[in-house]
C-alpha cells in the first residue's frame, strides 16, 4: 500500500515538485484583474467612439479621442497582462514541495527565498479547503496545521504549511500520506 501511495504522490520519490498547472493559471489569473479591468474600458471607448454624441459636442469631433483613449487603455492591458504572467511564472517555478523521509518540506519566494520543512511528529492536521472557483477549476488549498500553530485557519495565508493550489485529487492524497505520516511517528516517539 505504501509503495501505491508513493507513485501517485509525484512529490515522494525525493525531487521537488510544482504545484501544477492550474495552479499556474490561477496565479495569472490572480494577478491580471487590472489588464481585464483595462480590458473593459478599451470595449467600452471602442463602442461609445461610434456615438453620434461625441461627434457634435461644443469641443469638437471627441470620437478621436475616445479611439486613441481605447487604443491606450487596450496597450496597456496588454503590457499589464503580460506582466502578470510573467509574475505568476516566476511565483509558480519558486513554488515547490517535497515528502521527504522526516519533513515536508516547501520552498518559496522570488527574491527572499523561503525554506520550510514541517517535521511530520508536528502535524496535528491537515485541511483541504475549496472555495467556488476551486471548485470550478478543480483545485484546492491544502493546510497543514502543526503543534506550534493553532491559529492557522485564521491566518491561513502567512501560514508556512499551505500549499495554495494543487489538484484536487492530489490534495486528497497528499491529505492522506500526510497523516499517515504523521501518526506513524506519533507511534514512533511513544515506544
Amino acid at each position: 500500500m505504501d509503495e501505491d501511495i508513493q507513485k501517485q504522490t509525484p512529490a515522494a520519490a525525493g525531487t521537488y515538485e510544482k504545484l501544477g498547472r492550474k495552479t499556474f493559471w490561477l496565479f495569472v489569473f490572480e494577478r491580471s484583474q487590472a489588464a481585464m479591468a483595462l480590458l473593459g474600458i478599451a470595449v467600452l471607448l471602442f463602442v461609445l467612439q461610434g456615438m453620434p454624441f461625441l461627434k457634435a459636442t461644443p469641443f469638437g469631433d471627441m470620437s478621436r479621442y475616445a479611439a486613441l483613449a481605447a487604443w491606450g487603455a487596450l496597450g496597456l492591458c496588454v503590457v499589464i497582462f503580460l506582466f502578470a504572467l510573467f509574475i505568476s511564472w516566476l511565483i509558480y517555478i519558486n513554488y515547490v514541495f517535497l515528502l521527504d523521509e522526516d519533513a515536508l518540506k516547501i520552498k518559496r519566494g522570488i527574491i527572499a527565498r523561503e525554506d520550510h520543512a514541517i517535521p511530520y511528529r508536528q502535524i496535528q492536521d491537515v485541511d483541504i479547503e475549496q472555495d467556488f472557483s476551486f471548485r470550478m477549476l478543480g483545485v484546492s488549498r491544502l493546510i497543514i496545521l502543526t503543534a506550534g500553530r493553532e491559529d492557522e485557519k485564521e491566518a491561513s495565508n502567512e501560514s508556512e504549511g499551505i500549499l495554495p493550489a494543487i489538484d484536487s485529487a492530489l490534495a486528497e492524497r497528499l491529505q492522506a500520506e500526510l497523516l499517515r505520516r504523521a501518526n506513524v511517528e506519533t507511534v514512533k516517539e511513544e515506544k
